[in-house]
């Protein structure tokens, strides 16, 4: 996985944009874009800038760090889940008791 990097400076044109499907459970939000999703068919732009702003890189890392913790242990609780079945099957065909039927 590679490090997010997070320029200094971000310098270049914002997209106003809303989601505009009624079926999305983002129906109405209004969010910022560095690309213009015209053409696209759950959002529409609203308005677009010319924007030279400075960025907050503070406390990143931590974040990335604690997003990547998060990751690992959602994917660990799955495993140990899927492992905790797999085991109460070896578990039950263990305890199947094959019976000779005498002629």
């Amino acid at each position: 996985m590679n490090k997010l990097e997070i320029p200094e400076r971000f310098t270049g044109t914002v997209y106003v944009c809303m989601f505009s499907d009624p079926n999305s459970c983002l129906y109405g939000e209004t969010f910022l874009s560095k690309f213009d999703p015209k053409g696209s068919s759950d959002s529409i732009t609203l308005g677009k800038e010319d924007v030279d702003i400075a960025l907050d890189r503070a406390g990143t890392l931590d974040k990335q760090v604690d997003q990547l913790r998060a990751a690992r242990q959602k994917i660990i609780a799955k495993a140990s889940g899927e492992a905790r079945q797999i085991e109460e099957a070896i578990d039950s065909l263990l305890a199947i008791e094959h019976k000779e039927v005498g002629l």
